[in-house]
């Protein structure tokens, strides 16, 4: 998309003289960073470009080494189609979680007169729900900020989740400056959530429970417009237990001060949340059923091929735990062009759905 300058050829030249200004580089060094930055057959083009002089970037001198003609490396201005996709970056409603509005204006005057390289009213979303998350709520964009962090330098996070359980009210002490505090707890009847904040001062936010997890990873759904933070909960007293966060659901976050003792082992996202088996489906390719189905589960890993006996398409779809009750409801949405053919707890949950609508519909069968 972007100009041919920030192609593979120029950042391994690039890569050659940033390493070459701290201190001579070897041929073999060279096209090591060759082959890292561009193809295996790159080293041909541009090893002897550099060592004949042809691109004057310097000299090699006795010993065989490569000496540059700069001091520094000169940085690569921004073209005018980078700025076009920065400015369009700064119309979307997503852009205020990861930039400070301070920050969001210096980007807005620099490209005054650029012309942004597509707007979101270029976009028609036709299987998105309309009950995304709101981006521009303060309380929003400070809990995402947050987690964001915690993710970052990889420190546990208190989070005052909104749900129905009885929970406990969460009671801060630290330097909200630093956005990192010592928490402690007490049992308080399900009804509000009060956060203590530094001041002794009080925000109600409804129910919510309070717990201690760490940050894995940050998910979106394009489908849903939402965020969801995966985490490892503290359970008997390890982070090993896998939990999702609804970012929207989150009334209040705080870093711990804590450092953890034992750092979990391997990512447990996103195959911590994978379905073990994929659901499989049957498409007759009737009324543009295949088409459709492609499009409609465009976001979801899958595998398809013919099956000739039969006639019919054989789709395989593999999808997080999270998004099972989506998945079967999209899948029914489809009615008589497609049939589930497992796995047989995917079925179950078939059959009972379309047990309960036909009660609700005709009364019990």
């Amino acid at each position: 998309m972007f100009d041919k300058v920030y192609g593979c050829y120029y950042r391994a030249v690039k890569q050659i003289l940033r390493e070459a200004v701290q201190k001579p580089l070897s041929a073999a060094r060279m096209e090591e960073i060759v082959r890292a930055c561009g193809f295996q057959e790159s080293a041909l083009t541009i090893l002897p470009k550099i060592k004949e002089g042809t691109w004057s970037f310097g000299e090699m001198d006795e010993q065989g080494n490569f000496c540059p003609a700069v001091s520094h490396v000169p940085l690569l201005p921004l073209t005018y189609l980078q700025k076009s996709w920065l400015k369009a970056l700064l119309s979307d409603p997503r852009i205020g979680l990861f930039v400070e509005d301070e920050e969001r204006k210096y980007l807005e005057k620099n490209l005054d007169g650029v012309e942004a390289l597509y707007s979101e009213d270029d976009f028609y979303y036709f299987d998105r729900y309309l009950d995304g998350d709101d981006y521009a709520s303060p309380e929003y964009q400070k809990n995402f900020r947050t987690a964001l962090l915690a993710l970052r330098v990889g420190k546990p996070l208190f989070v005052a989740y909104a749900g129905k359980r009885k929970g406990r009210e969460m009671v801060l002490d630290g330097d909200e400056g630093t956005g990192q505090h010592d928490c402690r707890y007490k049992e308080r009847p399900a009804g509000r959530c009060e956060e203590r904040h530094p001041g002794n001062q009080r925000n109600g936010s409804g129910d919510c429970v309070t717990h201690e997890a760490l940050p894995i990873q940050m998910q979106y759904s394009s489908k849903d417009d939402k965020f969801r933070l995966c985490c490892l909960e503290r359970f008997r007293g390890d982070f090993s237990r896998e939990v999702v966060f609804n970012m929207a659901r989150i009334r209040a976050c705080h870093i711990s001060r804590q450092e953890i003792r034992t750092v979990p082992k391997g990512p447990r996202f996103p195959d911590g949340l994978r379905c073990e088996e994929p659901v499989t489906i049957a498409i007759s390719g009737e009324r543009n059923s295949l088409e459709r189905c492609m499009l409609h589960f465009a976001n979801y890993e899958k595998h398809t091929e013919f099956d000739r006996k039969r006639g019919e398409y054989i789709c395989s779809i593999h999808y997080d735990r999270a998004d099972e009750t989506e998945l079967l409801v999209e899948l029914l949405s489809f009615g008589p062009v497609i049939r589930i053919l497992g796995p047989e707890p995917f079925l179950c949950q078939v059959r009972e759905r379309v047990r309960r609508q036909h009660e609700l519909l005709y009364g019990k069968v």
